[in-house]
């Protein structure tokens, strides 16, 4: 083996200022025991991880994947069999049920519960037998929360029968939605079809809705089966990394400008960058040698230094850029029902009651004074003056210019509102950046089904790419961008539209009521545009 390169697709989350999460893998190395019996072995640590039998009942975990290349080829995905894995004591492992395993969650077994710190020494996992001797490999980790599947149908949206919050989903007008034979309606407007205003959507827990009841054919859309979520929202250390995997016209389609420009250049946003530092750190040749990129936050030059803002949220990203990442990485899109789930949460004891106007952790209470930043662009950037006692979200009226390092508002003992964290454990769904999820507001996003999580690679021109004649689909296939039509893979199945996406959650450029977990009206159009203040984050499966 010649190189081994550690790159971690993770946000740190601070501790104290000279803390952070800091997910880490080491020592690693390939085994080759012979046919069937070659793995790739590494040590992999991170901070404040959790696992809880109460409350949420739930735990985080790592998810961690690989890229090989030999010294005259391209970055190639390194598929995992799910064979011959060698998990140390008190963790356990997650692969999915696919022939090929594109990577793996680590994550703490049901006899090491508890809070704090692991490392965990020796993970050994299976990896196919056609791997080249003589590669360089690039290991790859982001921090995952496992959201349970709930034993009651949760509410979605907040009505409490006077007022709700903007387009919001309802059973009658300003009626929060719950019990799992009632339809799901929301106003009329310019975004949402008879289907959602008038006859409404049954939705069910096994991931499927229907616009009748009882139960007949049911369209399998992703509603509420247990899955794994990112814990954080893309970060611009992760787009970087993703970008440095890419052959040229790969980053040509995923940037806003020619790979080929001058070193310097701000990869995808224009001047006045909100906070977005990724720029060309070596130009690359037209349709040959990619360019290589790195952030430079504080603007001398020298990059991916420890105030060059790798750990902000990458703005800047449309969904086709959102989807390109997801496919390499061996994620997949999000649901806006899954999206106000895994804000409100479910409990053994029932859905937790719609609260009007919550924000992800779960209370009305907003922070609106403007944060002060300390340590700006480093791994433990924080607000000096954060609030102790209202939730923590960045919006219109706090920002600092732009979004913020993820994570930023946890502490060792912050709780549910100082850290702004959902019910589940994953931060930033209310502000800071708003992020794209499939819409049950028209057919174009109601034909999004079967959804796959990616497979580890993309297309030659750099796009998501499902498996041509596959039942599954993905927002934006094939150039759709008309919420009437709907989602197909019968030609090159990549995506390249915006068709049945929709925008949730807030950001630092939107007002408070933005950052609601039940308002809906950034979805009244389908978002195309390379904006600042859109980002994202992706889910994984469990088939």
């Amino acid at each position: 083996m010649k190189q081994v390169y550690l790159f971690l697709i993770t946000v740190f989350m601070a501790v104290t200022p000279a803390l952070a999460n800091n997910v880490q893998i080491t020592n690693v190395s390939i085994i080759n025991g012979g046919p069937g019996q070659i793995q790739v072995q590494f040590d992999l640590s991170w901070n404040n991880s959790w696992r809880t039998n109460i409350g949420p009942n739930n735990y985080d975990g790592v998810w961690v994947f690989f890229k090989y290349k030999t010294a005259s080829g391209t970055w190639t995905h390194m598929n995992l069999t799910g064979n011959n894995n060698d998990i140390p004591a008190g963790f356990d492992v997650y692969q999915g049920t696919a022939f090929n395993k594109t990577g793996a969650v680590i994550y703490r077994d049901n006899t090491n519960m508890g809070t704090g710190p692991v490392t965990v020494t020796g993970i050994k996992l299976g990896v196919i037998s056609t791997l080249p001797y003589d590669i360089d490999l690039k290991s790859f980790a982001v921090e995952m929360v496992y959201v349970p599947g709930p034993t009651n149908r949760p509410f979605f949206g907040d009505g409490n029968g006077t007022s709700e919050s903007g387009s919001a989903f309802h059973y009658t007008d300003n009626t929060a939605t719950t019990g799992s034979v009632i339809p799901m309606l929301a106003d009329a407007n310019g975004f949402d079809d008879a289907e959602l205003d008038a006859d409404g959507i049954y939705v069910y827990s096994n991931d499927t809705i229907q616009t009748t009841n009882p139960l007949g054919t049911l369209d399998p859309f992703p509603t509420m089966k247990a899955l794994w979520c990112m814990k954080y929202e893309i970060n611009q250390a992760g787009y970087r990394d993703f970008l440095n995997t890419l052959t040229y016209d790969q980053q040509a389609t995923r940037t806003a400008v020619a790979p080929s420009s001058a070193v310097g250049t701000k990869a995808l946003a224009p001047p006045g960058n909100f906070r977005n530092a990724i720029e060309i750190s070596t130009s690359g040749v037209a349709s040959g040698t990619p360019a290589k990129y790195g952030c430079d936050l504080d603007g001398d030059n020298i990059y991916d230094e420890n105030t060059d803002g790798e750990w902000v949220a990458c703005g800047w990203i449309t969904w086709p850029d959102v989807a390109a990442y997801l496919d390499w990485s061996g994620l997949a899109p999000m649901s806006e029902l899954q999206f106000e789930r895994m804000n409100r949460g479910s409990t053994s004891a029932g859905p937790n009651a719609a609260i009007l106007g919550e924000y992800a952790w779960g209370t009305t209470s907003l922070f609106s004074a403007p944060y002060t930043l300390t340590g700006s662009g480093a791994p433990g950037e924080a607000a000096s003056n954060a609030s102790s006692t209202l939730g923590n979200g960045v919006y219109f009226g706090n920002s600092p210019g732009g979004p913020v390092r993820s994570g930023m508002f946890a502490t060792a003992n912050s709780g549910r509102i100082r850290s702004g964290a959902s019910f589940y454990g994953i931060m930033e769904m209310s502000g800071n950046l708003t992020e794209y999820c499939i819409t049950i507001g028209n057919l174009s996003g109601r034909s999004v089904r079967f959804i796959p999580n990616g497979n580890g690679s993309i297309s030659s021109d750099g796009n998501a790419q499902l498996s041509v004649g596959g039942a599954g689909f993905w927002p934006g296939m094939e150039g759709n961008n008309n919420t009437n039509v709907v989602n197909t893979c019968s030609g090159t199945c990549e995506v390249t539209g915006g068709g049945g996406m929709m925008l949730r959650g807030g950001s630092y450029a939107d007002g408070n009521t933005a950052l609601c977990i039940s308002d809906r009206s950034s979805g009244a159009f389908t978002p195309t545009a390379r904006t600042g203040n859109r980002g994202g984050r992706g889910v994984l499966y469990i088939r």
